[in-house]
């Protein structure tokens, strides 16, 4: 295993896990091996995960597209809180940084995700925070697996289509690639009303009640959907969406938006 030292040195050449050998290329990073354009994402590589000196893995599109894990923890901390789920859904787990933050909390995780080496990350991390052992790992893709799917709430964090994002005045939430937010949340209801979906902070909230039209006859509770807007440092980074009985604000951080505002 990693020394501390060794892996959190921004010029050290870095030794393998033995069970890592074969896909080191593509999770071995450091200051002078990251990818042009993803160099501040190093620098703040303890965000990302505090243990990340114990000998993280994240391959490269993890590096941008990660939940920083002070806000993984506030995501998780809100759900537990809302509804005390036993079983916690994770659509989209990348290299596992709400998924890890979830099982700290319930009894159980299921860790869907499609891309095998990212997976082996998820894996790897959660057996550096001690929950491995509380997550269900598969690989495959969410929406052939969600028939079959049981949960008490589901975790959406999805492929927002890159970093270019950063580059809008408004987010169309249709044109998120390459899912777009009714095809998620959509595939979701029939596992749980209770639905969390981790969006860009410039999204356009007016579309985040677009996904429940569909859904005529629908108690009120069912309908309501809040907004954290997730902040570090005093900068928003992120929102989360929040539907079902997690629609419930918990601090100032938080607006409601009802369904019916979509259709103004």
């Amino acid at each position: 295993m990693l020394s501390s030292e060794n892996s959190s040195s921004d010029d050290v050449d870095l030794e393998p896990f033995d069970d890592g050998a074969d896909i080191w290329d593509q999770i071995s990073y450091s200051a002078k091996t990251m990818p042009d354009g993803l160099y501040r994402y190093w620098k703040q590589r303890f965000s990302l995960f505090s243990k990340f000196s114990e000998g993280i893995w994240m391959d490269e599109r993890s590096w941008y597209s990660v939940t920083p894990e002070i806000i993984a923890k506030n995501i998780a901390d809100h759900i537990y809180n809302s509804c005390r789920p036993s079983v916690v859904l994770d659509a989209f787990c990348g290299a596992g940084g709400n998924t890890i933050q979830f099982a700290l909390l319930v009894d159980k995780v299921i860790a869907i995700e499609k891309d095998p080496v990212t997976l082996r990350c998820a894996r790897h991390n959660a057996e550096i925070y001690g929950v491995a052992d509380k997550i269900e790992f598969i690989e495959g893709d969410f929406f052939e697996l969600a028939p079959k799917m049981e949960a008490d709430v589901v975790f959406l964090s999805p492929p927002w289509g890159g970093p270019q994002y950063l580059f809008q005045e408004v987010f169309d939430l249709h044109a998120m690639e390459p899912y777009d937010l009714t095809t998620i949340v959509s595939a979701s209801r029939p596992i749980s009303p209770h639905i969390a979906v981790y969006l860009p902070r410039n999204s356009n909230i007016e579309q985040l009640g677009e996904p429940l039209k569909e859904y005529d006859g629908q108690d009120d509770d069912d309908a309501a959907i809040l907004i954290s807007y997730l902040h570090v440092r005093g900068k928003c980074k992120a929102i989360c969406a929040y539907y079902g009985a997690l629609a419930v604000p918990s601090s100032t951080d938080y607006a409601i938006l009802p369904a019916t505002s979509a259709d103004d």
